[in-house]
C-alpha cells in the first residue's frame, strides 16, 4: 500500500523528513543542563558497527575478506587510539541474524578475546509476524551465546540479554510503507526475547526516524501501533524502568551551521560515521561534545553513541588504514579531550554504556 498523497507531497519538500525530528531538536536545546562547574565532563563514545559482510551479497570469498580485514586490522588502530585511562579504542559489531555464518563469528571472537569488541544483535526482516520475531531473536541469541560463548546471561532471570539495532532503520514497524518490519508491537517483542537497549536512533534522513531526539528514553509499543518509539519517558537520576518498557539510546542529533549544502542549508550530524560525510572532523567532534546525550540530574555525563557500517564498500579501508580518515578523526576527537580538568574521555562498548546510564540512574555513579 503506498502512501498518501499529502506523504509524497511533503516528502518532495522534506527529504530529511525534518517534521519528525526537528521539532525536538530544538526542545532539547532548551532542556539541555549545564555541567557542574570545577568539574570535568566524562565523554563516552560508543561506536556501534551494522556489521554485514554480505552487504550486496559478495561472494563467500568477499565475505571472508572483509571480516579478515578487520581481524588482522582493528588491533593496530585500536592500540593507536587511547581514552583518558589508556584504554584501547573499542566498537561493538552488531552482527545480523541473517547473515550468520560460524567462521565468521570465530574470527571476530578473536578481538573479542583481545577484550576489543563486543559483539550484540542485528537484523533485517520484513512482512514479520511478532511470534516468529520472538523465537528469531531468542534463537539467534541462544546460538550466540552457546556456540561462540558471546552476550551474557541476566543472573536473575538467566535470559540471554543484549542490545539491538533495526535493520534499514524501521524500529517498530516505523516506514511509511510498512516495508522492512511488519511487527507493531516490536518494542514488546524485543523486550520479552532478551533485548536491553535499543540503539538504533538517529536514522536522518529516513522517514523510520523517531520525533525523541538527543535523549535516553524509555519506550513501550503495544499491537496494531507502529512507532511506539516516537514518545517517551526521559531517563533521569532516581527514575528506573517499568513493566513493558524498553531503554532507548541515541546517538547525538544536530546541525551544521557553519557547513552548509550550496552554501545555504546546514548540514546534519546524525552521529554516522561514513566516508562521504563532508563535514571537517573538528566540527562535528564539537558537535559529539556539546550534543552528547546526559541525563538529566547527571549532566557532566554525556553519551555519544555513534554508528558506522564497517564492512560496506570501501569502509575497512577508511577505518583502519594508518593515517587515513578514521584515523584522524579519533586524533582530532582525544586532542579536543586532553584537557582532563575539562574532560574525560571513555571509550565504551554498547553493554558499558547502557550500564553507565543505568548506575547514573540508580546513583550508584555520582555526578561529578
Amino acid at each position: 500500500m503506498s502512501p498518501p498523497w499529502y506523504s509524497r507531497a511533503l516528502e518532495r519538500v522534506d527529504r530529511r523528513n525534518a517534521h519528525l525530528w526537528a521539532p525536538d531538536l530544538a526542545a532539547s536545546a532548551l532542556r539541555r543542563e549545564a555541567p557542574v562547574e570545577g568539574f570535568p565532563v566524562h565523554l563516552y563514545v560508543c561506536v556501534t558497527d551494522h556489521f554485514e559482510p554480505r552487504w550486496r551479497k559478495p561472494s563467500l570469498e568477499e565475505e571472508r575478506r572483509r571480516v579478515r580485514l578487520w581481524a588482522d586490522g582493528f588491533p593496530a588502530l585500536a592500540a593507536r587510539h587511547r581514552d583518558s585511562f589508556g584504554r584501547d579504542h573499542q566498537r561493538t559489531l552488531f552482527f545480523p541474524v541473517e547473515e550468520y555464518r560460524p567462521e565468521h563469528l570465530h574470527a571476530i571472537n578473536e578481538l573479542v578475546a583481545k577484550k576489543l569488541v563486543d559483539v550484540e544483535v542485528h537484523l533485517h526482516h520484513e512482512n514479520d509476524t511478532a511470534d516468529h520475531l520472538r523465537t528469531t531473536l531468542v534463537d539467534f541469541a541462544t546460538l550466540l551465546h552457546e556456540e561462540h560463548g558471546l552476550l551474557r546471561k541476566d543472573p536473575v532471570t538467566g535470559k540471554v540479554t543484549w542490545a539491538f539495532i533495526h535493520g534499514n532503520w524501521a524500529l517498530d514497524n516505523s516506514m511509511p510503507d510498512g516495508r522492512y518490519c511488519g511487527v507493531d508491537d516490536e518494542l514488546s517483542v524485543l523486550l520479552d526475547a532478551g533485548c536491553y537497549v535499543d540503539m538504533t536512533m538517529p536514522c536522518v534522513p529516513s522517514p523510520a526516524q523517531g520525533r525523541v531526539v538527543n535523549q535516553v528514553y524509555y519506550a513501550r509499543s503495544s499491537p496494531g501501533r507502529s512507532r511506539g518509539h516516537d514518545t517517551g519517558r526521559e531517563v533521569r537520576v532516581g527514575s528506573a524502568a517499568r513493566d513493558g518498557e524498553l531503554m532507548l539510546i541515541p546517538g547525538p542529533l544536530a546541525l551544521h551551521w557553519r557547513s552548509r549544502a550550496m552554501g545555504l542549508v546546514p548540514r546534519v550530524e546524525a552521529a554516522m560515521l561514513e566516508p562521504e560525510n563532508p563535514v571537517p572532523f573538528e566540527q562535528r567532534v564539537e558537535s559529539w561534545m556539546e550534543h552528547g546525550v546526559s541525563l538529566r540530574g547527571a549532566p557532566n555525563h554525556r553519551f555519544v553513541k555513534l554508528h558506522a557500517h564497517g564492512c560496506n564498500g570501501d569502509a575497512p579501508e577508511w577505518f583502519l588504514r594508518e593515517g587515513g580518515p578514521y584515523d584522524r578523526l579519533l586524533t582530532t576527537l582525544e586532542r579536543a579531550t586532553s584537557d582532563t580538568r575539562r574532560w574525560v574521555l571513555h571509550y565504551v562498548t554498547a553493554r558499558e554504556l547502557y550500564e553507565t546510564v543505568k548506575s547514573l540512574e540508580d546513583g550508584t555513579l555520582p555526578n561529578t
